[in-house]
């Protein structure tokens, strides 16, 4: 199995923080891929969770999400 690449997720942060700030609306899927995303507010800016995951914490009781499961105009 391929190891993360730190850097490559940083930079994937760092572009979601560019464009999404604290508090505003996003749509994510919290579980698996299907279905119709739900709406949730930024609690605090992305980050790289334990060296191996691009995620975003939300409002809603959903705690983080991976980056991978945030809607961003379609499906991913």
């Amino acid at each position: 199995m391929a190891r993360p690449n730190l850097q490559r997720m940083q930079a994937q942060c760092e572009a979601f923080n560019a464009k999404h700030r604290v508090g505003d609306t996003i749509h994510v899927w919290p579980g698996p891929i299907e279905g119709e995303p739900v709406p949730v507010k930024i609690r605090f800016p992305a980050q790289v969770l334990g060296g191996h995951t691009p995620v975003v914490y939300v409002t809603g009781g959903h705690g983080c999400i991976a980056l991978s499961h945030v809607n961003r105009g379609g499906r991913p």
